[in-house]
């Protein structure tokens, strides 16, 4: 696209402004439609004009710049459809570059703002880059005379400060409203650089201004105190490029600054104000504060302690890393909703402490409001819940810089409390008052007892604290009751504070409610208790059954055995009928011996494992089937030498390896010799495998399915049926490969 010249600049200070701020802006009119734009959108997309972008909306410019870009198409698709609402909040995006630059971070905002007399609401689109890069400058077109207003107006409601300056003597043809207020001055139109410069402490301003004036580079300063700022210090990045003509010469100059005192001085505990800085340092959760728009400002030491992390990643984002990254997505698919909804919630993430462990970790977010009732940032705790299996308090509206750190411990979900090295209690947060109410606090301060953590909690620990050492930790789970008269579990954790000495001075400690958790745990403890119950029940009636069914079955086989001596039968079919009868008799009698085994298998379950020889056992297998597989003409050959024992229940073993030779003699092809192998091996998990194959008559696959097929089988009889079960109770895996006509292939891991 061609770059289309700008005029007449000198004459139009707020377009030539606007045009040249080097953080990627947008003015939006009320359909989506792009007004102006600044020169920092090159930022996001390198092969971008800028201005050439005026008159196309905002939906069409997606692709070409980015997910910043969807950002705002977001944040204005929500107020576009419910005007009545503020812009959502958005998170931080990262997008590259391209040319080989790495990504870098950037926080997309979206602000209704009033144009002169204009009667319909514009937009002003923009974001600043969170990890540092030079600013690229590129030309800007041409501005419309009627648009000259509503530019002015548009760098007013900038979050930034803007300032331009004309000719060799700097002379300022423009100051944004912000940078008047923040230098105190009323008027600054006109005034040469020099003057106004002079009384700020800052000797090389005028130099940065003019090497930048006489050789037309850019020049970039971070993280700049601004003088006379030392009791409360104010940071800013300041970006100082050149302006040109249509030919391309330099006029003059512009000068942008960003406040980033709350990246380069984020909240500490360090700053925070006692006793409550003691607190936050002790407690035995994570703790953090975030913006209003969910960006993590301030992590308590205990995060980096935990991770191993410094405090750098919170200016780059990079605390993120310890998340499970599947965890993350999740929280993140989620933010907006919550940020919206404005409302306090939890959700899981698993964490990476310092040694590459991850552990389940419990989240919980709650915000803060200012006096107009708009969320100024949020509270946000984390508790460890690995070993544990899964009220809001309203916020104070007081100021951080007053009394920070108590306002973080009145607003965290947790109940938090300290204790007297006597156990006699100390303090509560507002959390634990509320959740007891007034009235209990009040006797329970006069009778100088702890509701929370509670008596048998404080005895608890008066007992351990003697034997506790400096790395130890404690949990405790109890029952609180509440206000309202509900009983509900806590999970207590607690911290000691000692002195020089080496003796504990206080406890720190938290409980945080885990009703929820807990009955869900003994809803599924009582789910497993009647489970067992029922396969107990089960496998005694199947026992009982079986045994009553072997005596009948007996007598019918002596029966028929009788009938053949005694009697004579005239009718030509009645041997094979005879034959009949007794093959079904004796499947029958098969198939409660194998439900006899199945039983005692099952009761077998709580017997050690030991180290079993293969070749032993099979031996002891093939001899108590010699006369069935000498039927059938087989031969056996066995390959055990890579692996020739394994460290599995004697019985189980034994009855695994006699049902798969029995499965392969019934189905044997009766055209041929019986052919089995045995083999052991390791498999590719690692774990001991056992594979028997064989010629016989092989499986008919599933309708639909391949010739071949390797499944993991349900159990088509009995034996397989208990073979399945047993593998299945030691966590193995049985799984079947055959080939109607050619054989079988039953494969066993352990």
């Amino acid at each position: 696209m061609p770059v289309a010249p700008i005029t007449q600049l000198t004459s139009h200070p707020f377009a030539e402004a606007f045009s040249y701020l080097p953080t990627p802006t947008l003015l939006l009119d009320n359909d989506g439609n792009i007004v102006a734009s600044s020169v920092g959108l090159a930022e996001l997309s390198p092969n971008a004009v800028p201005l050439a972008l005026a008159g196309r909306s905002l939906q069409d410019v997606q692709s070409l710049l980015g997910p910043v870009a969807t950002a705002w198409a977001y944040a204005y698709s929500v107020v576009r459809s419910t005007p009545w609402v503020q812009p959502p909040a958005l998170l931080p995006v990262a997008w590259p570059i391209g040319n080989g630059k790495p990504a870098r971070w950037w926080q997309p905002s979206l602000t209704r703002i009033a144009l002169g007399s204009k009667a319909g609401s514009y937009w002003l689109a923009t974001a600043h880059v969170t990890t540092p890069a030079l600013p690229q400058v590129s030309p800007s077109s041409s501005v419309e005379t009627d648009e000259i207003m509503q530019l002015r107006d548009a760098l007013a409601h900038l979050p930034g400060y803007v300032l331009t300056l004309r000719g060799s003597d700097f002379r300022i043809s423009y100051a944004s409203p912000k940078l008047a207020a923040l230098l105190g001055q009323n008027e600054l139109h006109n005034r040469l650089a020099a003057d106004v410069l002079n009384g700020m402490q800052l000797p090389d301003a005028l130099t940065a201004l003019t090497n930048t004036y006489q050789t037309g580079q850019t020049f970039v300063a971070r993280e700049l105190q601004l003088p006379g700022t030392e009791a409360a210090p104010l940071y800013f990045n300041v970006s100082v490029q050149p302006l040109r003509d249509a030919n391309q010469q330099i006029t003059g100059v512009l000068v942008f600054g960003q406040d980033v005192t709350n990246r380069v001085r984020p909240a500490t505990a360090s700053t925070l104000a006692a006793p409550y800085r003691e607190i936050v340092e002790h407690l035995p959760q994570i703790t953090s504060i975030s913006s209003a728009e969910g960006v993590v400002e301030y992590l308590s030491p205990q995060w980096f302690a935990y991770t191993g992390q410094t405090m750098d990643v919170l200016r780059t984002h990079d605390w993120v890393d310890a998340l499970n990254s599947d965890d993350w997505a999740q929280v993140l698919q989620e933010l907006p909703e919550h940020l919206r909804k404005g409302e306090a919630w939890s959700w899981y993430a698993r964490i990476r402490r310092h040694d590459g462990e991850y552990r389940l970790h419990l989240g919980h977010m709650e915000p803060e409001r200012n006096e107009a009732g708009r969320i100024s940032r949020w509270f946000g705790t984390l508790t460890d819940v690995q070993d544990q299996s899964p009220n809001p308090t309203p916020a104070s509206p007081d100021s951080l810089e007053e009394d920070p750190c108590k306002e973080l411990t009145d607003n965290l979900p947790q109940l938090l409390w300290t204790l007297n090295p006597d156990g006699t209690p100390d303090t509560l947060n507002r959390a634990a008052t509320n959740y007891i109410g007034p009235e209990a606090q009040q006797r329970a301060d006069e009778e100088g007892k702890s509701i929370i953590p509670g008596d048998d909690v404080v005895q608890a620990l008066i007992e351990l604290q003697h034997n506790f050492g400096p790395e130890d930790s404690w949990e405790y789970q109890s029952q609180i009751q509440r206000h309202d008269g509900e009983l509900r579990w806590f999970l207590h954790r607690a911290q000691p504070l000692r002195d020089a000495t080496g003796a504990i001075v206080k406890w720190y400690g938290t409980s945080t409610d885990i009703q929820e958790l807990k009955q869900a745990t003994l809803q599924l403890q009582k789910q497993n208790e009647d489970l067992v119950r029922n396969n107990r029940e089960l496998d005694a009636f199947v026992q009982a059954a079986a045994s009553e069914l072997r005596q009948p079955i007996h007598n019918l086989q002596a029966l028929f055995g009788q009938m053949r001596e005694a009697v004579t039968f005239h009718d030509p079919d009645a041997n094979a009928l005879l034959v009949m009868a007794d093959n079904s008799l004796t499947r029958w009698n098969n198939t409660v011996r194998n439900l006899m085994q199945l039983v005692k298998a099952l009761e077998q379950n709580q017997l050690p494992a030991e180290e079993v020889s293969l070749a032993t056992v099979t031996r002891e297998a093939l001899l108590g089937l010699h006369p069935h597989l000498r039927a059938s003409g087989g031969e056996v050959s066995t390959h055990f030498q890579s692996l020739p024992t394994v460290s599995y229940v004697r019985p189980h073993l034994l009855s695994i390896i006699t049902n798969l030779i029995s499965n392969s003699i019934r189905q044997h092809d009766p055209s041929r010799p019986l052919r089995l192998r045995l083999e052991s091996k390791h498999a590719a998990n690692g774990r001991a495998q056992l594979v028997v194959q064989d010629n016989g008559l092989g499986m008919e696959p599933p309708r639909g399915s391949s010739r071949s097929s390797r499944t993991q089988p349900t159990g088509s009889g009995a034996g397989l049926y208990l073979i399945h079960r047993i593998v299945e109770d030691h966590g193995g895996r049985l799984e079947v490969e055959s080939i109607p006509g050619k054989g079988t292939t039953f494969s066993v891991t352990l």
